[in-house]
């Protein structure tokens, strides 16, 4: 039973590294510009080689990284609280980088520092380490952080950082409210090679960690009680999560803006197919994640082509009913 369970497993990796191959050169054709493999390997110089290299490879990276990182978040955040409704969301550092973007949108022409894109991003970065830090210093207890405390305080914190942003939206003018706007629906459309190399190491970072979180994960799906006495330092894992999570959804939201249900969506779906075995849930997670984002902004950026959908607008369109549908069967006590 055991080994049917493990080559089940391994299969959906092998699957899921499948479509995420197969996802990438359909990606990487389609778009206004039609590229052909000739153009990609033989035409070096011109314009379509140029495309590809400079606007559709960094696109492509970015969605796998960002996807990964936003679902392999989405599956701490799950375990941590052992629901499959929350998202890092929740936890209020996405309202945080959320907050900090809009700050520097609306007063950015007072603010020296936020003079250029670049810097922005950076803010907004800041912005949700510094959400997500407060929310876990706030959640201590006697030297303790409770689940629950976290998942209150991060809905608050959500409420204050979305009523600021309202106000924001209030004040700015036609410009730098469509900036807004775009902002919180979300888009790959900024993708360059120049931020990959400064936040990607932050969307890789979470893969690096799982082969040290995963038994942990295990023990902890059993109950914290169940976890301490197996020798799991709770707390610890708590705020190391906490950290991995504000670091890699931070920098996701601060070069694209608000991308939603992408960690719902996928590790519930994987927890579905292969249950809670964190060794193999945290990597197909990621890989998974990234294939839906790609999938999603190759949808964003040709179903109506020449005009660019906002990614975030696909992926609500996807993950809203499948949310409906995970609350639908938590009420039939299905899941």
């Amino acid at each position: 039973m055991e080994n049917d369970r493990l080559i089940k497993r391994r299969i959906l990796l092998l699957m899921s590294l499948l479509v995420m191959v197969t996802l990438i050169p359909i990606a990487a054709l389609s778009g206004v510009y039609k590229i052909d493999v000739y153009t990609l390997f033989y035409s070096r110089g011109t314009i379509m080689h140029e495309i590809f290299i400079n606007l559709r490879l960094p696109r492509i990276v970015l969605a796998l990284l960002l996807g990964g990182s936003l679902s392999w978040s989405g599956a701490i955040m799950q375990g941590l609280f052992r629901n499959p409704i929350v998202d890092p969301g929740l936890a209020g550092i996405t309202a945080g980088a959320s907050l900090f973007a809009g700050v520097g949108i609306v007063f950015g022409h007072f603010l020296p520092f936020l003079s250029s894109m670049w810097s922005l991003v950076v803010f907004s970065f800041f912005g949700s380490l510094v959400t997500g830090f407060s929310i876990l210093f706030l959640a201590r207890q006697n030297g303790k952080s409770e689940v629950y405390n976290l998942l209150l305080i991060g809905i608050a914190v959500n409420a204050i950082c979305y009523s600021a942003i309202g106000l924001l939206s209030y004040i700015a003018n036609d410009a730098q409210l469509r900036n807004l706007s775009f902002w919180n629906l979300g888009s790959l459309g900024g993708a360059n090679w120049n931020s990959i190399g400064h936040f990607g190491p932050f969307l890789i970072l979470p893969i690096f960690f799982s082969p040290f979180l995963y038994r942990k994960f295990n023990a902890f799906s059993l109950g914290e009680p169940q976890a301490f006495h197996l020798g799991i330092s709770v707390e610890s894992l708590k705020n190391l999560s906490l950290v991995l999570i504000g670091i890699s959804v931070g920098a996701a939201v601060s070069l694209t803006g608000t991308i939603n249900f992408v960690g719902i969506v996928v590790p519930h779906m994987v927890r579905l197919l292969i249950g809670q075995d964190y060794k193999f849930l945290l990597p197909i997670t990621y890989i998974l994640g990234g294939s839906l984002l790609l999938l999603s902004d190759t949808i964003s950026r040709t179903i109506l082509a020449p005009t660019e959908i906002p990614v975030g607008i696909i992926t609500a369109l996807i993950g809203a009913p499948f949310f409906l549908f995970i609350l639908y069967q938590n009420r039939k006590g299905k899941i």
